[in-house]
């Protein structure tokens, strides 16, 4: 058989311009006769071409679906969802800090940017409308002023700053402030699904009457929030809440480095009372709180919160009020609290906590607590470690720590150690049932420096080692 020699290749890529026609052509142009062996290394040779032309074209594509490459651009923020609509994908767009613009409408990021130097506030009295709302995976915004009219619009028109839908987004360097609700709320919504991984740090916020960073779930409605890293958090001056807010369906959450003054609370996990809002998993290290009410608290119900790591808190100087103490935990599965510092005299208990099991509490120092009640106050909890706290100073209050049955149930597994509580009112560890027919099966109350007044009935009992 004989087959002609290639003699000429020629291939080239067409598609039109908005990339929808895409053609590869390969000729091979043949002549010549008297050679029998297939030229198959010519023919492969051609096909991989054709393969990188390919290869180029799609690239082509991508970089002009949005009529641009990838780029930095300055832009003018006065007409920054004009902006936005013309910019290619992954572009930073950066705007004059200096120069601050007035928001009437909501700006909507539906592609991945990166936004730097926005300095934008609200026009006084807009109400319920934010100033931008992330509809887009992969998007950042950095080195950025915010201003809301928090003094201006009431509760009820109240918006957030900036509404993240989507995730894997990094949000830093800025400031929140004035606004009428939070600095950013993360929330998803149906259209979009769960809110996977994301990162808020380095953010300030003044004035903001609710949370600097609020994360909030929908799991009633099977949507969650996930994978968050939130640090480096400051409030200021917030009037209704603080700066970080951990609620009603959020599952692998860490919180750290954060400092509340002047404020309701540093940090809040919580539900809004509907099943399925359920926050599991999250990790609380390093609050800093002054002139406030609570530095940690679970304003939650009892249908299976889980998981929850809270370390390294401190506090000074709070306000007085009817129900939250300055640590105050609740309906919690799995808890582990170290290294608390309570320095203060409010007349709820210091530590309080409530219908919660499997909990580990180590080394709390309280600091001049002066309550008529206790220090440190558990009730109806199950599997309960107190170990190494502290109750020191000038002022003292009636008893240090306080174990409290309240509801008809039997519980076990308390375990008390390593208490200093010489100088209290009354009793240093007292354990007391309230309830009708609840009990303590087992307890160990050892190796402490403090008195002991725990005589409850109990199948496995040890009190010894006490001074």
């Amino acid at each position: 058989m004989r087959v002609g020699i290639v003699t000429g290749l020629v291939a080239f890529v067409a598609f039109d311009t908005n990339c929808r026609d895409i053609r590869i052509v390969v000729l091979l142009v043949a002549c010549g006769r008297g050679i029998v062996l297939p030229h198959v290394r010519v023919l492969a040779t051609a096909m991989r071409i054709a393969l990188l032309l390919v290869t180029l074209a799609t690239s082509l594509c991508m970089d002009n679906a949005y009529g641009a490459k990838p780029q930095y651009v300055r832009i003018d923020a006065a007409n920054l969802q004009e902006e936005v609509i013309v910019a290619a994908p992954h572009s930073v767009m950066i705007a004059d800090r200096t120069s601050q613009v007035e928001v009437l409408r909501t700006v909507r990021i539906d592609k991945p940017l990166t936004l730097v130097g926005l300095n934008m506030r609200l026009a006084p009295g807009l109400a319920e409308t934010p100033i931008l709302e992330v509809l887009s995976e992969n998007v950042r915004i950095r080195d950025f002023i915010l201003e809301g009219n928090g003094d201006s619009a009431t509760q009820a028109e109240r918006a957030p700053l900036i509404v993240l839908r989507r995730g894997r987004f990094v949000i830093e360097n800025g400031q929140t402030n004035n606004s009428a609700k939070d600095g950013m709320m993360i929330t998803p919504i149906t259209e979009y699904g769960d809110i996977e991984h994301g990162v808020i740090r380095n953010i300030t916020a003044r004035n903001t009457i609710r949370d600097t960073v609020s994360i909030g779930g929908r799991g009633n409605e099977g949507l969650y929030v996930r994978h968050l890293l939130v640090e480096n958090i400051r409030s200021y001056g917030s009037e209704l809440r603080g700066p970080v807010e951990v609620s009603d369906g959020s599952e692998h959450i860490t919180v750290r480095d954060i400092y509340s003054e002047s404020s309701f609370y540093g940090v809040d996990i919580q539900d809004h009372g509907q099943p399925g809002m359920v926050n599991r998993h999250i990790v609380i290290d390093g609050v800093q709180v002054k002139d406030c009410v609570t530095a940690v608290r679970t304003a939650n119900r009892d249908f299976g919160h889980d998981g929850l790591a809270i370390s390294n808190v401190t506090g000074v100087d709070w306000r007085e009020h009817e129900q939250w103490s300055p640590s105050h935990i609740r309906n919690t599965s799995n808890l582990v609290l170290e290294n608390i510092r309570i320095d203060g005299n409010p007349e709820l208990p210091s530590l309080l906590i409530q219908n919660s099991n499997n909990v580990s509490i180590r080394n709390v120092t309280i600091v001049n607590a002066s309550q008529p009640e206790a220090a440190v106050v558990v009730e109806d909890s199950d599997n309960v470690l107190l170990d190494n706290i502290v109750i020191v100073g000038d002022k003292q209050p009636g008893y240090g720590i306080v174990y409290r049955i309240r509801s008809d149930e039997q519980f076990g597994g308390l375990r008390i150690r390593n208490v200093l509580a010489q100088d209290v009112g009354k009793s240093g560890i007292l354990l007391e049932n309230l309830s009708k027919s609840g009990g303590l099966d087992s307890y160990s109350i050892t190796g402490n420096l403090a008195s002991v007044d725990a005589d409850l009935p109990a199948r496995r009992r040890l009190v010894e080692g006490n001074l």
